[in-house]
Formats: structure tokens, C-alpha cells, sequence
């Protein structure tokens, strides 16, 4: 199994990066990988620290520093396995600029901040879905691992072979049962998905769910050969949203993690699964793992 080499986690402070990190080291753990801290003080706020206290750039940082170690030590990780990095100015900037510069396999952070409401997802991890070049775990309130139950969206992409490599590292981590769920949409079912925005496509021969159950099997079984996980199914529900599907399945199992592909197979596939991840990660009762494409850029706009 591939191992995770470095893993970025970010802070704001808040109990949703609390578990964030939390989560971040046991995976880290696990592989005995690299684990940094990034917390990002919005340039107002410096400013603001640095006036009320008299204390220059240096000193602000310092100061900032010694809340950092508090929080980290309140949260019960070891703060001898982690490097801690804080930076001045824009949470999303500078998660990147980390990302980047540390050659991170994951980026790991809590689904919203404390400014936000209940059940919401930050504007921050909303972004890094849709534009983070690492895979991007989203960490919900009050859930941590060891999980229980694992579902792996599944669209025969390479893409969702990478989510669900993961989902399998994961379980096997955890002990925990694994579901690779297809979701078959009708071509009718796509196009009433999606306000009829989308054109009359052909219904393809072939797309029982007995076929695609095959199919599933078959894409599968070299992706689960020589696991060593006990519970493992491999599901296709038949329904006309993708999110609805998931997140039936989710209640009914009780998973506590979601891992999928943020980039599908085809064109149409793409539309589709470029904003799933972000509508799971928003009314989902679990935590989000986001992988992304071979290649994938960040693109600015």
C-alpha cells in the first residue's frame, strides 16, 4: 500500500480543527509520516495583537506561538512528532504556498470554523475541495477515527481507484467495514438532475444493475486483492442523485467516512463529480476525503 509520506494539517483554533488534528496525527501515525501545523493569522488581526500588546512582527508570532502550543497540548497530540509553521495573511494563500512547499500528499482540516454556523461548511475548505492540489480531508464536528465504516464512491475513473486505495489504507488502519458504492443515473435521471440544463443522451445497452454490479466486481478486485479487511461490499444503487444515494447509504451504515474523486471519468462525469464533493461535504453527517486527480493545478480564479 502506498503510505501517506506528509501530511498538512490546518489550524484556526477552533474545536473543528481540534479534531482535525487530532485525526491528522493517527493517520500520521500510522505511516509514520511527516506531520506539519499550519495556522494562518489574517494580517487585521496581527496588526491588531501587535498594538494592543506592543509587540513587533517577531513578537506578534511568539505570542501567537505560545496559544499554538496550548491548543496543541489541549488536544492531546504529541507535539515532538509535529513541525509547527504559523504564517501571516490569507488562510487559503498560505495553506497552499505550504502545500506546495512541503510536497503534501494530504491536507487535513476541520469543515468549518468557529464563525460559522452549525452544520456548515467554512468558506476555506469549500475552496480547497474545489482547488487544493492535495487530497483534502474534511474533518467534521465531533468525528474522529478509529472509524467504523467506510464508503468508497466508485465511477471506474482512476481518480476513484486512488479514493478508494485510500479508503482501503484507512480501514485496514481502523479495522473498520469498507463499501465501494456505484451510483447508476439514467440519462433521464441526469438530465432531471440537473434542471434539464444538461442534453438528450442516449440510454446505453447494458446498464442493469446486475451489469454494473459486474462491473464493479470487476474494477474492484485488484484495487481490494490481499486486504486484510474482514467486511468489504461493493453496492450499486440505482437512484437520480448521486448525493442523495451517498448519503442514504451513509445513514444506513452509519459511516463515518466518505472517501470519492473530485473528477470523473468523462466529460458529463466531470460535471458531476467536480461538485459533488462539495455538496457531500455540506450535508454529509461525516467526514469528507476529497482526492484529486493525477496532475491536478491550482488554478487561481
Amino acid at each position: 500500500m502506498k503510505k501517506l509520506h506528509r501530511i498538512l494539517v490546518g489550524i484556526d483554533l477552533s474545536p473543528h480543527s481540534r479534531n482535525a488534528l487530532r485525526e491528522a496525527a493517527r493517520l500520521a501515525a500510522f505511516d509514520e509520516s511527516a506531520l506539519i501545523v499550519l495556522h494562518v493569522v489574517e494580517q487585521t488581526l496581527a496588526d491588531a495583537i501587535g498594538q494592543s500588546l506592543k509587540l513587533d512582527g517577531p513578537g506578534v508570532i511568539a505570542h501567537i506561538g505560545k496559544s499554538l502550543q496550548h491548543f496543541i497540548a489541549d488536544s492531546g497530540v504529541d507535539a515532538a512528532n509535529l513541525k509547527c509553521e504559523i504564517a501571516v495573511g490569507h488562510a487559503f494563500v498560505e495553506l497552499m504556498k505550504a502545500s506546495k512547499l512541503h510536497e503534501v500528499d494530504l491536507l487535513v482540516m476541520g469543515s468549518r470554523g468557529s464563525q460559522h454556523g452549525p452544520g456548515s461548511i467554512g468558506t476555506i475548505a469549500t475552496k480547497c475541495i474545489r482547488k487544493a492540489p492535495p487530497d483534502v480531508l474534511v474533518v467534521k464536528e465531533d468525528i474522529t477515527g478509529p472509524h467504523q465504516h467506510i464508503i468508497a464512491c466508485v465511477d471506474f475513473s482512476e481518480t476513484s481507484a486512488k479514493a478508494l486505495h485510500l479508503a482501503r489504507r484507512i480501514a485496514e488502519q481502523d479495522g473498520a467495514a469498507l463499501d465501494c458504492l456505484y451510483v447508476d443515473q439514467s440519462a433521464l435521471a441526469l438530465a432531471a438532475d440537473y434542471g434539464g440544463y444538461l442534453p438528450a443522451l442516449p440510454v446505453s445497452e447494458g446498464s442493469s444493475a446486475a451489469a454494473w454490479q459486474k462491473e464493479l466486481d470487476a474494477f474492484t478486485e485488484p484495487l481490494m486483492r490481499n486486504s486484510s479487511i474482514s467486511q468489504h461490499r461493493n453496492i450499486v444503487m440505482e437512484r437520480m442523485s448521486i448525493r442523495d444515494a451517498i448519503m442514504e447509504h451513509v445513514s444506513a451504515t452509519k459511516s463515518t467516512l466518505v472517501t470519492l474523486g473530485t473528477r470523473g471519468k468523462t466529460d458529463l462525469r466531470s460535471l458531476i463529480m467536480g461538485t459533488t464533493a462539495e455538496k457531500i461535504v455540506r450535508h454529509a453527517p461525516c467526514s469528507i476525503l476529497a482526492v484529486k486527480p493525477d496532475g491536478f493545478e491550482y488554478h487561481t480564479t
